[in-house]
């Protein structure tokens, strides 16, 4: 098969070398790229832990340090005084407190009368006006930064005074009310709701909202009457709970926080001497008296005269 002249068989042993070499250098390429990929994937595998691993020490370490710097940030001390401020033009009341840090220093902070309350500094009276509870002097309290009034909040006086007559509802607060309102709800209806969370047996807030949720579709079937029975609209709803109580208005709300706001001090205009309690004498020491009384023309204008 060989010719001596042409000399086929080194020129096939020689292409059969090249095809060799050229299996071998492919073997070992892909050999290379087999490692190559292996130390990629290894790069990845570390670079993805040490990252996971920062993420979650970070992590550990925010959490640790929140609590300290929650607890920094609260103002404590001993409660030194309380008083109750009404704002004139508005009728809303907030609570000053005076408090003694622990190096003695005195710090002011200015509180709404619903934290006040619920902190126990302040109670309502039988007619449901704040009064300052003494035995909150000397306490130690914390109070947290962001509850603190600053001069620039101002409180709608309708939802204040609603958050303020209503604070007896639990889980009630002025947010529940002014989040109502911005819902579309107005104060006249809100009060309606309040009215009626309240005469109906242990409401809360959640009552409430659901209240005003029927009103807007119109279905009451979650009130259900003791007899079984459903209202079948707004007006049925509120005349069988409300059991014709017509003192449930927003003028009562109103006139009652009017009334703590004058401290219930009817002569606040007049003299001190004056203990007429009509409303239309203002307190003029010259209505005092009358001119004829008991014939003597000099009991005119005296603040101690009788008055008929």
């Amino acid at each position: 098969m060989y010719n001596n002249a042409d000399r086929p068989c080194i020129i096939v042993m020689s292409i059969s070398r090249i095809i060799l070499r050229a299996a071998a250098c492919v073997s070992r390429i892909n050999d290379d790229t087999h490692y190559w990929s292996i130390a990629v994937k290894r790069a990845k595998f570390y670079i993805g832990f040490l990252i996971a691993s920062i993420l979650m020490i970070t992590q550990v370490v925010l959490v640790s340090a929140a609590p300290q710097l929650d607890e920094a940030a609260l103002i404590r001390g001993i409660v030194e005084t309380i008083t109750l401020e009404t704002d004139p033009n508005s009728g809303v009341t907030t609570v000053k407190v005076i408090i003694a840090g622990e190096e003695g220093e005195s710090q002011t902070v200015m509180i709404s009368q619903e934290l006040a309350i619920e902190m126990g500094l302040v109670t309502l009276d039988e007619d449901g006006n704040p009064v300052i509870n003494e035995e909150a002097l000397g306490w130690e309290i914390e109070i947290d930064p962001s509850t603190v009034i600053r001069d620039e909040e101002i409180l709608h006086p309708v939802g204040s005074a609603l958050a303020t007559f209503f604070s007896d509802i639990p889980g009630l607060d002025y947010d529940t009310i002014m989040s109502a309102r911005e819902d579309g709800n107005g104060f006249g209806l809100i009060t309606q709701a309040l009215w009626l969370t309240r005469k109906l047996t242990d409401a809360d807030a959640t009552v409430f909202l659901a209240i005003l949720e029927a009103k807007k579709t119109g279905d009451f079937s979650a009130f259900a009457f003791e007899d079984g029975t459903i209202p079948l609209n707004w007006g049925q709803f509120k005349k069988a709970v409300l059991d014709g109580d017509k003192n449930a208005s927003l003028g009562i709300i109103i006139a009652n926080n009017n009334n703590a706001a004058n401290n219930g001090n009817e002569n606040n205009n007049g003299n001190g001497n004056n203990k007429d309690k009509d409303k239309s004498n203002n307190g003029n020491g010259n209505n005092n008296g009358n001119g004829n009384n008991n014939g003597n023309e000099n009991n005119n204008g005296n603040g101690n005269g009788n008055r008929d």
